[in-house]
């Protein structure tokens, strides 16, 4: 859970980083690093659309594990090296 200070206040307030969130966020960074225009904040717009690539990736990445989990915990009769592959491929597939 990511801790997010309001300039209003001094307290914290936590931020949940759920698949909604992190796909709100990732269009929301996506759309910002579209509209700068002025060339010498082109650096900001490439950390921009990263931040944006990896919102998106952490939001299907929790989504898949939240699958596989859930295949885990439904068929314990399962073989679990079957787990860990599909583990490996999906992180393998998140690679940048």
């Amino acid at each position: 859970m990511a801790q997010v200070k309001t300039e209003a206040t001094t307290t914290t307030k936590p931020t949940i980083l759920d698949i909604e969130t992190l796909n709100e966020i990732s269009t929301r960074l996506y759309d910002r690093a579209e509209s700068i225009n002025q060339i010498c904040l082109q650096d900001l717009t490439m950390e921009l659309r990263l931040a944006a690539r990896v919102c998106s990736t952490m939001a299907s990445l929790r989504f898949r594990i939240a699958e596989i989990a859930q295949n885990a915990l439904d068929h314990p009769e399962w073989d679990r090296a079957a787990f860990a592959r599909d583990l490996r491929d999906m992180l393998n597939d998140a690679e940048f």
